[in-house]
C-alpha cells in the first residue's frame, strides 16, 4: 500500500462519529501519524547521508586510482600524494607491491593508510559477530583503494586514501541537505569507531547506541525517535538519525473545533491534503530511482522554502555535482584524445630540434608503455643516439652504432618499424616482423625493442627506439603502428627543423666570403660589450679597410675583386684569435670583435693582420695582386662608453690612417660618446 493511499485512510478516521473518531484521531492517530512523519523525515536524512557517503567513498577512490595511475606511469609518489589530496581532506599512503612509499605526515589514530585495507568503500558489508566500540580518540575513516599495474620491474602500485568522518563533516552533510539543528546524526563503522553531531551526555548516548545497532542489537534509543541505515555496499558505516521525542495533549475545546471542520470540509479535503502531503515524498523518490538508474539530468521543482523544499535545493545540487563530474571525466577523455592530434600538429611547426626529439621520445614511451625511448639519426654509415628519455638514460647509450646487423640498420633500410626480442623474451605472433637480436647496442637493457623511422620524403632521417625492461611482455603491430604514427610527422618536424637552422646560419653569414656579415657583427659587438660592461672587462673592435680597392676593380675586373675580398677574408680569420669573429662590414670593409682585449693589445693583434696582409701578394685568376689596407683600432671603455660609439670610433680611426697616408694601424685617440 502506499502512502498516498495509506494517509487518505488515516484522514478518513478523522470522519467517524463525534467522540469516538475524535478520541482515536487525537489519541492514537494523530501522534502515530507525527512519528511516521518524523520516522519518514529521519529515514530520508538518514538515506541522504548514507547516499553522501557513497560520494565521498568514489571520491576517496577516485583519489587513490588518481595517485596509482599517476605513480605507475613514472610521476614521483610524494608529487602524486601531494596531488591526489591537494582537494580532498584526508590521509594516503603509496604502496609498491604492498610496501609503503609515501605516506601523509601525522595520520591521526584510526586512519590506517600503511596496509591495505580488508574491505574498500565499494566492498558489500556483513554485519560483524560482534562489535567492541574503538576508543573515543579514534575517528572512523571511509577507506579506499586503488591498484594499478606499474611500469618496470614494479608490477603493482597501490594506493590508499582515508577520508576523516568526523562531527563537523556529519554537520556540514545535515545543512547540505537543508536538515535543521533538531536532527542528530551518528555514524558506526565496521572497526567500532564513531562519531556524532550530538554535544555532551547525548553525544556519548548515541554513539553507544549507533555501535549496539551495527553489532546487531534492535533496542531503542530512550526519550528519541530514531531510523538506522544498515552499512551497506558504498557506504560501509551505520547511520543514525535521531530527534528528541515530544509529546502534546489537545484541549477539549480544539475537539470541537477539528470534528467541525472534518465534517465542513469532507471527502474531498481528505484526497487534497493526502495528495499535497505525499506529493513531495513521491517526487524525491521517483527522482532518487531515476538517479540510481543514471538519469542524472532530473531534477526536483522547488516552490516552497521549508525542509522539503530545501531537501529539493539539496537534492538538486547533488545530482549536478555528479553529472558535472560525469562530464568533466568525459571530457578529459575527449580532451587526452586531442591533446595527441594536437601535438602531431605542433611537431610539424616545431624548430628547435632537440626539443622536438626529446617530446617524441617522450610521448614515444608513454603510449608504448615503455620504459625508455632514443632518438637515433644517420650521420654517414651509421647512427648516433641524439635525445633520450629519461633524459639521463643517454649516457648509458652505445653513442654510435653501424647500419649493418642492427635494428635500427632495418628500419634505415626497410623505411618500416622493426623488432628485436630478447633471447629469454616470449616469441611474438607470426603477423609481427620480429627479430632475435640479444647483442643490438641499439637496445642496452636487453628486454623487448621497437624502432620505427624518422622520414623526410623518401629519406630516413634517423629512428625512434623504445625498450622494455627484461621479463615484460614483447611488442606487437598494434605497438608497432602507434609508434609509426608518432614517428611520421615528427620526421615532417625534424626537416622544418633542420631547414630552419640552415636559415638561420644563412641569415648570419656573407655568402661571398663566408664569414659573418653586418647583421652578425652588430648582434655580437652588442652582446660583447653588454659582457665586457657587466664583469667589468674590456672589448676592442677592429676594422680593416682595403686601400684603393677601385683600382682593384678596375684593372683585373670585379671577379678578381670578388676573389680578393674571400681571400683577404680568410687571411683576416686565419690572423686572429679563435674567439674573435670576422664579419664583413661594408663593400671592402672588414671587422673583427676582440673579446677581452685592451687598447694595446688590440693594436698589436691588429699589426698582425696588417703585416699578414703584406707579407704576400694574392693570387687570383688575373695574376698576383699586391694589397694594402688601413686598420682602425678602438676600445671599450677607453674611446666608447656604448657598442655604436664604439664601432663610431674604430670607423674614425679607420678615416685617420687614410687621412695620414694609408696602409697603417691607427687607435682611436678621441673618447666617443
Amino acid at each position: 500500500m502506499s502512502v498516498r493511499i495509506r494517509l487518505t485512510l488515516i484522514l478518513c478516521v478523522v470522519l467517524l462519529p463525534l467522540l469516538l473518531g475524535t478520541t482515536l484521531v487525537l489519541a492514537f492517530v494523530v501522534p502515530g501519524q507525527l512519528r511516521e512523519q518524523s520516522s519518514a523525515r529521519l529515514l530520508t536524512v538518514a538515506g541522504a547521508v548514507a547516499s553522501l557517503q557513497v560520494q565521498a567513498c568514489v571520491g576517496a577512490g577516485d583519489s587513490a586510482e588518481l595517485m596509482a595511475l599517476a605513480v605507475a606511469k613514472g610521476e614521483p609518489a610524494a608529487a602524486a600524494l601531494r596531488r591526489g589530496l591537494e582537494r580532498r581532506p584526508g590521509y594516503g599512503s603509496i604502496m609498491r607491491d604492498r610496501t609503503v612509499v609515501v605516506s601523509s605526515p601525522s595520520v591521526p589514530s584510526g586512519a590506517v593508510v600503511d596496509v591495505v585495507p580488508a574491505r574498500g568503500c565499494s566492498t558489500p558489508i556483513q554485519p560483524p559477530a560482534r562489535v567492541v566500540a574503538a576508543p573515543a580518540t579514534f575517528l572512523p575513516f571511509l577507506t579506499d583503494t586503488v591498484s594499478a599495474a606499474g611500469l618496470g620491474p614494479v608490477q603493482s602500485v597501490t594506493a590508499v586514501v582515508a577520508t576523516p568522518l568526523d562531527g563537523s563533516r556529519l554537520r556540514g552533510w545535515l545543512r547540505d541537505i537543508g536538515v535543521g539543528a533538531d536532527v542528530d546524526l551518528a555514524v558506526a563503522c565496521p572497526e567500532g569507531t564513531t562519531a556524532s553531531t550530538a554535544a555532551g551526555p547525548r553525544n556519548a548516548r548515541l554513539r553507544a547506541f549507533a555501535v549496539s545497532r551495527l553489532g546487531g542489537g534492535r533496542e531503542g534509543l530512550p526519550g528519541s525517535s530514531q531510523e538506522v541505515v544498515d552499512a551497506g555496499a558504498g557506504h560501509p558505516c551505520l547511520v543514525v538519525a535521531a530527534t528528541s521525542s515530544s509529546q502534546g495533549v489537545a484541549a477539549p475545546w480544539l475537539l470541537f473545533t477539528l470534528l467541525g471542520l472534518a465534517l465542513a470540509m469532507g471527502a474531498p479535503l481528505v484526497w487534497w491534503l493526502a495528495r499535497q502531503l505525499t506529493r513531495p515524498v513521491v517526487a524525491v523518490t521517483l527522482a532518487a530511482e531515476r538517479v540510481a538508474l543514471g538519469d542524472l539530468s532530473v531534477r526536483l521543482p522547488v516552490v516552497r522554502t521549508d525542509e522539503v523544499g530545501r531537501l529539493a535545493q539539496s537534492f538538486n545540487h547533488m545530482a549536478g555535482e555528479l553529472e558535472q563530474q560525469l562530464a568533466e571525466i568525459k571530457h578529459s577523455r575527449d580532451l587526452l584524445a586531442d591533446n595527441v592530434q594536437r601535438l602531431g600538429d605542433a611537431l610539424q611547426r616545431t624548430h628547435d630540434l632537440d626539443g622536438l626529439l626529446a617530446t617524441v621520445c617522450a610521448l614515444s614511451a608513454s603510449t608504448t608503455e615503455s620504459v625508455r625511448a632514443t632518438a637515433w639519426l644517420v650521420e654517414g654509415n651509421s647512427l648516433v643516439a641524439r635525445v633520450a628519455w629519461p633524459p639521463e638514460s643517454l649516457r648509458s647509450s652505445a653513442g654510435r652504432v653501424p647500419v649493418e646487423g642492427t635494428l635500427l640498420g632495418r628500419v634505415v633500410s626497410t623505411g618500416l618499424p622493426a623488432w628485436t626480442v630478447a633471447e629469454e623474451q616470449p616469441s611474438v605472433s607470426a603477423a609481427v616482423p620480429a627479430a632475435t637480436d640479444a647483442e643490438d647496442r641499439s637496445a642496452p637493457l636487453g628486454g623487448a625493442a621497437l624502432a620505427a623511422p624518422l622520414q623526410r620524403g623518401s629519406d630516413t632521417l634517423g629512428a625512434i627506439v623504445v625498450e622494455r625492461a627484461p621479463g615484460s611482455p614483447a611488442y606487437s603491430r598494434v605497438s608497432g603502428a602507434t609508434l609509426a604514427s608518432i614517428t611520421g610527422p615528427a620526421g615532417i618536424a625534424m626537416d622544418n627543423a633542420l631547414l630552419h637552422r640552415k636559415a638561420q646560419r644563412l641569415s648570419v653569414v656573407d655568402p661571398l666570403t663566408g664569414v659573418g656579415n653586418l647583421r652578425m657583427l652588430t648582434s655580437t659587438l652588442t652582446a660583447e660589450v653588454e659582457r665586457a660592461r657587466h664583469f667589468s672587462r674590456c672589448c676592442s673592435l677592429m676594422i680593416v679597410d682595403i686601400d684603393n680597392f677601385r683600382d682593384v676593380n678596375s684593372k683585373y675586373g670585379h671577379a678578381a675583386g670578388d676573389q680578393v675580398l674571400a681571400a683577404l677574408a680568410a687571411r683576416i680569420a686565419a690572423s686572429v684569435r679563435t674567439i674573435d669573429r670576422v664579419a664583413r662590414y661594408g663593400g671592402e670593409e672588414f671587422a673583427v670583435v676582440c673579446p677581452e682585449l685592451d687598447p694595446t693589445a688590440a693594436v698589436a693583434a691588429a699589426e698582425k693582420v696588417w703585416n699578414a696582409v703584406r707579407d704576400m701578394p694574392f693570387e687570383v685568376d688575373g695574376g698576383s695582386i699586391v694589397v694594402r689596407v688601413s686598420i682602425g683600432v678602438a676600445s671599450w671603455p677607453e674611446q666608447a662608453r656604448t657598442s655604436t660609439a664604439l664601432l663610431r670610433a674604430a670607423d674614425n680611426a679607420v678615416d685617420l690612417a687614410k687621412g695620414l697616408g694609408r696602409d697603417q694601424v691607427v687607435l682611436s685617440e678621441r673618447p666617443s660618446d
